[in-house]
């Protein structure tokens, strides 16, 4: 089992247990991080150092969370190569991948452990790579937002070739200045005016949570599973910093994990996705370990290393440089940008003045015509809508590609009804919602 998954297409869209084992890894370290304090008794030192660790982060007013990537780019080239010769990473989408990096950074009036929502003052989301200048940036300062993407920069950057500014179809005009690399802003009442934060049914619909009772079972119930599961051992010091490692056998802590969150899916209904005890089959029992860094007693990273996943034939090996990173920080002061032009407010039909009906070919201001609607418009996804030859086409290219990654069988397989139903939902998705005859 590679642990890269490069997506391509529709058909890898459906990632089942042989590509869930590194997206739960990396949750599973996650969890440790807020957890680690009820080891057995031998445990106990270098769990309680993490809990620590993790206090201290909770008692800053500001803090940044980088998810990244120290991969070697010719390990991620094999393994893009293996999973899709057409569409393997070139030298340069390779580099820039290997050090591919995603920051969340946060500030509160009060320490982060006792905020709520309303002592948030400012919040700031970026992507880049390596070193260079931010590739996309989103900032939240005194209820205006903030935007900024280079997309230019962005398609030079991962070798991917993507239209200027001066390209996008005529009714994005009013986003030309956010995608020539350019800071925008709009206030956030406009956002709450055009509908932004509202349900089907137009009511304000706030983000699921769980009440305090719940909470304090979920913890209870994780701690249990971890004190049960996980050990941990204390690696001493290297360049100043203290390592911890905590190991345990992935498929049974994580079907005991996910287990106990699934208990909760009437609080979350977002939580019925979660992978079941059948999901994690194909995931290894043996012990995985991730490292836990600590600078002056503080969470400073986490490190999970990728190649423990690997097996005999696999395209990246045990040995290889290929490391996903949580590193924890404080930011530096996030501030309103200097220069950024107002975007248009427009309206709920028009947000920030982009026509939809232009995007789709008619003409602005008006309703699109018959003409305008037709089979030979890419962008108008009725004109596809139970077409047969178009269903045809689709499933095909779907069921190839479900051959390629679960092997020509894997309909008679223990994922086969579950791999089946997402190729229904699929379909159904992109062509009506008649049901498609299985090819």
């Amino acid at each position: 089992m590679s642990p890269l998954c490069v997506p391509r297409g529709q058909g890898k869209t459906i990632n089942t247990a042989r590509r869930t084992t590194l997206a739960v890894a990396t949750s599973a370290a996650l969890a440790l991080t807020g957890l680690a304090a009820c080891g057995t008794v031998e445990n106990l030192s270098a769990a309680q150092k993490i809990r620590k660790a993790t206090d201290k982060l909770g008692e800053q007013r500001s803090l940044s969370v980088e998810f990244g990537l120290d991969a070697d780019p010719g390990v991620l080239r094999r393994a893009s190569e293996s999973d899709d010769p057409e569409g393997a990473l070139s030298p340069t989408a390779a580099k820039a991948v290997g050090k591919l990096r995603v920051s969340f950074s946060v500030e509160a009036s009060k320490p982060l452990a006792k905020a709520g929502e309303k002592d948030i003052e400012a919040v700031a989301f970026s992507v880049g790579s390596g070193k260079g200048s931010e590739l996309l940036d989103v900032r939240m300062v005194d209820k205006t937002l903030y935007l900024r993407a280079d997309l230019d920069t962005f398609g030079k950057t991962f070798d991917t070739p993507i239209p200027g500014a001066d390209e996008l179809p005529p009714g994005m005009g009013g986003l030309k200045d956010l995608f020539a690399g350019e800071w925008v802003k709009t206030d956030t009442a406009t956002l709450e005016e055009l509908g932004a934060g509202k349900d089907a049914s137009g009511k304000n619909s706030g983000a699921d949570t769980l009440d305090s009772e719940t909470q304090r079972k979920l913890r209870t119930d994780l701690k249990s599973i971890l004190a049960r599961r996980v050990t941990f051992t204390d690696k001493g010091e290297r360049d100043g910093t203290d390592h911890i490692l905590a190991e345990a056998p992935a498929r049974a802590l994580l079907t005991d994990v996910f287990g106990a969150i699934k208990g909760l899916s009437d609080k979350i209904p977002a939580w019925r996705a979660m992978p079941t005890e059948k999901d994690l089959k194909d995931v290894p029992n043996s012990k995985l370990g991730v490292d836990f860094a600590l600078k002056d007693g503080t969470l400073s990273g986490i490190t999970f290393d990728a190649t423990q996943l690997a097996e005999p034939g696999d395209p990246v090996k045990k040995g290889d440089k290929f490391d996903i990173v949580l590193r924890f920080d404080q930011p530096g002061r996030i501030t309103a940008p200097a220069g950024a032009k107002e975007l248009p407010k427009g309206t709920a039909d028009a947000p920030f003045g982009i026509d939809p009906e232009a995007l789709l070919g008619g003409a602005a201001g008006g309703s699109p015509s018959q003409a305008d609607l037709g089979a030979d418009n890419p962008l108008y996804e009725d004109g596809f809508r139970n077409d047969p030859v178009f269903r045809e086409e689709f499933e095909k290219q779907l069921r190839k590609e479900m051959d390629k990654q679960f092997g020509a069988d894997w309909e008679n397989g223990p994922m086969g009804d579950e791999i089946e139903k997402q190729i229904q939902e699929q379909l159904k998705l992109q062509s009506g919602d008649e049901p498609a005859a299985k090819s």
